[in-house]
């Protein structure tokens, strides 16, 4: 093919495709610029001081199992602590699903699920500095565009009043922090979907709209590899030396 039509292949996917590619770039630009660490929030995680398990008197684990369990099947017992005190966390089959239910591991009592009150107290001891609580929210079912999605539910969502509107995550279940989302992260979360190309999950990097515009993309940036060939100085000087082999 003639220069000229090389020349009018590469215009137009030009303008179809580079704004995708102006995108691809910023975006890759903003993730090079930010730390995952502080996207995700973890530099504003305070340090738990740890407690000697052994100043507690513990119920037994078969206790707690028989207490809480329902006759169900309890696949796992983890012991730890929550707000400064031991509990266990026992994830119990139930119904082909996996249920998690948290017991004070001195009395033995069930804690899950646990109260806004409890959720706000975990998020504040979570986060490093020592800040109010603008709101709370129990959350038991959640979008394809929400900042939540994918994860455990249902979970409290602790706002707290902080420049960053850091939202901490709390298992209502589980009572322990799941996520954290700032605004650093939403607009890494938002330049994400533009990079994928997925306005509905995000996540999905094999779907036809990606595959496609990848493609043409390709194209564009050959295509003016191939323009810079032909209209470079020594092929045209050779096709200039040999008009016989001039072809399309």
């Amino acid at each position: 093919m003639k220069a000229r039509t090389w020349r009018r292949i590469h215009r137009y996917l030009g303008l179809v495709i580079g704004v995708q590619l102006l995108l691809w770039t910023a975006s890759g630009l903003i993730f090079s610029w930010n730390s995952i660490q502080a996207v995700r929030g973890e530099h504003l995680i305070r340090e738990q001081a740890p407690i000697d398990l052994k100043n507690y008197e513990l119920t037994s684990i078969g206790d707690v199992s028989a207490k809480v369990s329902d006759d169900h099947a309890v696949l796992s017992v983890e012991l730890r602590t929550m707000l400064g005190r031991p509990v266990y966390e026992l994830t119990i089959e139930e119904n082909d699903a996996h249920v998690f239910v948290l017991a004070d591991a001195r009395s033995g009592e069930t804690l899950s699920p646990i109260d806004a009150d409890t959720a706000k107290r975990i998020a504040q001891n979570d986060f490093a500095e020592d800040v109010d609580v603008r709101s709370v929210e129990l959350i038991e079912s959640v979008g394809s565009h929400s900042e939540y999605r994918g994860k455990e539910l249902p979970a409290y969502r602790v706002v707290l009043e902080h420049p960053t509107d850091t939202a901490i995550y709390v298992s209502a279940n589980r009572g322990v922090v799941t996520t954290r989302r700032n605004n650093q992260w939403r607009m890494f979360d938002f330049f994400w979907m533009l990079h994928t190309m997925d306005y509905q999950g995000r996540d999905n990097f094999n779907h036809w709209i990606l595959k496609t515009v990848s493609i043409f993309g390709l194209v564009t940036v050959l295509s003016g590899f191939v323009l810079w060939f032909k209209t470079s100085r020594v092929f045209r000087r050779r096709k200039k030396a040999n008009p016989a082999n001039e072809t399309g």
